[in-house]
């Protein structure tokens, strides 16, 4: 049986790629109202700081006292962990097609794999060696598509994309192992607000009517794509391996492409189906319990 803290590790780092995958569904009623991605992301993160703040003022201020270290590692997460792999990513959609910025992307739980080997020593059991490549390949026939380069620089944002959001996963899981979830995830989102804030927000009445006009939309972004999405992952690392964390979190595009069938009437193709069948079995190869090693005095 699985233990109940991984078992809940497990479901929480699930339940965060549910609410991650409710994004592609809110932005794109966003961008109905005139967003463009940058200033979705600056909003998301700002809304989604102040909700957490707020929530914790209620509850008691003192929670939200940490150790200046713990700030800086917030600081160093939320600026060089979310908001450089989001401009990357973004910028990157500049010079490809989506499914090639998205395929590219997701290579990072290859890189959280080899990252966890190297840095920490975290080893896939044997037993458990199917889940990367089921979960590699699923993962390439769900976003497949029309693939196109217009710049050869975009591909190194791609990757780049990539690299920061393994590295943001990788440091995470020690720098805030000590820290509360909901207690770190504002204070990243506010040092990733800011930044966004600076690089994409120019036009203040912009923001002002999109907030008339789509404040509900925002305020969903804000607490089921980043204030429930963030606090369950963070929560689900500091129970499980880094590699069990990358290798489940890809229920986000997973969820995005069924709830798009579902809301938006895309169709599945037969690859999609596939790439979802694929994800499937590689997440229930992660969660399945480890047979029990039976020690040797037992055996004679």
């Amino acid at each position: 049986m699985l233990h109940p803290k991984r078992r809940l590790g497990i479901q929480q780092v699930i339940a965060s790629g549910l609410c991650f995958g409710c994004l592609g569904i809110l932005g794109k009623l966003l961008y109905q109202h005139g967003a463009t991605a940058g200033e979705l992301l600056a909003l998301r993160f700002s809304f989604a700081a102040l909700m957490l703040f707020a929530w914790h003022m209620i509850r008691g201020p003192k929670r939200l006292l940490i150790s200046w270290p713990q700030l800086l590692s917030c600081a160093v997460l939320g600026i060089f962990g979310y908001a450089l792999f989001a401009w990357c990513f973004f910028a990157a959609l500049g010079g490809l097609s989506a499914s090639l910025s998205v395929l590219l992307l997701y290579t990072y739980p290859v890189m959280v794999t080899i990252g966890g080997r190297l840095l920490f020593q975290e080893t896939i059991p044997i037993q458990k060696l199917w889940a990367l490549p089921l979960v590699v390949a699923g993962t390439v026939a769900l976003v497949w598509g029309e693939f196109s380069v217009d710049k050869a620089s975009a591909l190194i944002l791609g990757l780049c994309a990539a690299l920061f959001y393994s590295l943001y996963i990788l440091l995470s899981s020690r720098l805030l192992r000590k820290v509360p979830a909901d207690i770190s995830v504002p204070y990243i989102q506010t040092f990733a607000a800011m930044i966004l804030t600076g690089i994409f927000v120019h036009d203040v009445e912009r923001i002002q009517n999109l907030w008339w006009n789509a404040w509900w939309i925002i305020l969903l972004i804000a607490l089921v794509g980043t204030v429930l999405a963030m606090s369950l992952f963070l929560a689900g690392l500091q129970k499980l391996q880094n590699w069990e964390v990358a290798l489940l979190s890809t229920t986000e595009p997973l969820s995005a492409v069924i709830l798009a069938a579902m809301f938006l009437g895309e169709r599945l193709s037969a690859s999609q189906m596939l790439g979802a069948l694929g994800i499937l079995l590689g997440l229930l190869v992660v969660a399945r319990p480890m047979p029990r090693q039976v020690p040797a005095a037992e055996i004679s």
